[in-house]
């Protein structure tokens, strides 16, 4: 699994949800290569533009701040970032268990504690990391603007059947309230007519 994300994050066509939601982004603002062999630059380029607020289509946003939030798993995930950070991540890191987020959390607190002991490339892209991670928390949490789109997120959630459950529950109950009240009303009128 890791394997596949990192060659997504490498080539933006082996992820055609991306490559749907973000055509007009892709060609306006990262001028992709022709050519396929890109090196990650579009998702960088997209990433760069979610940062700076560029991204105008909400499914593009919420695309490209998914594909950040998965970057959080592992560091493996992101190969940009484990590209520039592979020194510190054998000098500081090297006996932390992959997985989890665990070098990538060793990297955060080694930014946070002694900034300066970071190499200058590790440090900048792991910062831009972290307020990239801010703002996709952010645009991931946003509550649906219109009935249409709470649909649509009730539709592709992996908690979907636990939505129908509640709502079948909840028509359920109203539907046997009814028919309990019913009962009863039509009880109070009959020993009101006799």
């Amino acid at each position: 699994m890791i394997k596949i994300l990192q060659e997504q994050a490498l080539n933006y066509k082996l992820n055609p949800v991306l490559q749907h939601f973000c055509k007009s982004e892709i060609q306006e603002l990262c001028k992709a290569p022709m050519d396929g062999d890109e090196h990650g630059q579009v998702e960088e380029c997209l990433k760069a533009a979610f940062l700076k607020k560029q991204l105008i289509n909400r499914e593009c946003q919420l695309e490209v701040a998914t594909l950040i939030a998965e970057a959080k798993a592992d560091i493996h995930v992101d190969p940009i970032l484990e590209t520039a950070c592979t020194v510190d991540l054998l000098r500081y890191c090297a006996k932390v268990i992959s997985g989890d987020g665990r070098k990538l959390s060793c990297l955060r607190t080694l930014l946070k504690e002694t900034p300066n002991s970071l190499e200058k490339d590790c440090r900048e892209k792991l910062e831009r990391r972290i307020e990239m991670f801010r703002n996709a928390d952010d645009t991931l949490a946003q509550p649906p603007e219109d009935m249409q789109q709470l649909v649509q997120q009730v539709v592709t959630s992996p908690a979907r059947k636990f939505f129908l459950v509640i709502l079948m529950s909840a028509t359920g109950l109203v539907f046997l309230t009814g028919i309990f009240l019913g009962r009863a009303t039509k009880r109070a009128m009959g020993l009101k007519n006799k």
